[in-house]
């Protein structure tokens, strides 16, 4: 029941924090050439992370399949995006498991990062999280 799946309102909120990151800096950069400098590097290292941003929400309006998005991937999230396209549904524990990790934390962290990337969805049933 996991599906692979974005979530725009994360990507709209990772926009957000990157938009007021720059406004803080073009405050510092008043009448200042080296803040000024670091504006213009966070400009562009913004606009190069909205782009992929925009990408991801274009993508997901024209109902690309995520696995096309997926290109920055470590092996480790790969083994755990198999395991729920095999299993359907996986907790933490079941990660801990199926590829060997010493405690659950390890298990959930992984699972968490790859929620927050929009890459899993999280289904509550009673007291477990899939």
């Amino acid at each position: 029941m996991i599906v692979v799946e974005g979530d725009v309102k994360e990507l709209l909120r990772v926009f957000r924090e990157q938009v007021d990151d720059v406004w803080k800096i073009a405050e510092m950069s008043q009448n200042n050439s080296v803040a000024l400098g670091i504006l213009i590097a966070a400009l562009i290292e913004e606009r190069r992370k909205t782009n992929a941003l925009l990408e991801k929400i274009l993508k997901m309006l024209e109902g690309a399949s995520r696995e096309e998005e997926i290109t920055d991937i470590s092996e480790q999230d790969e083994k755990i995006l198999e395991l729920v396209k095999r299993k359907g549904m996986v907790t933490a524990e079941d990660v801990r498991n199926e590829l060997g990790y010493k405690g659950l934390n390890g298990a959930s962290a992984r699972l968490n990062k790859l929620y927050r990337e929009g890459l899993l969805k999280k289904v509550r049933k009673g007291k477990k999280v899939y």
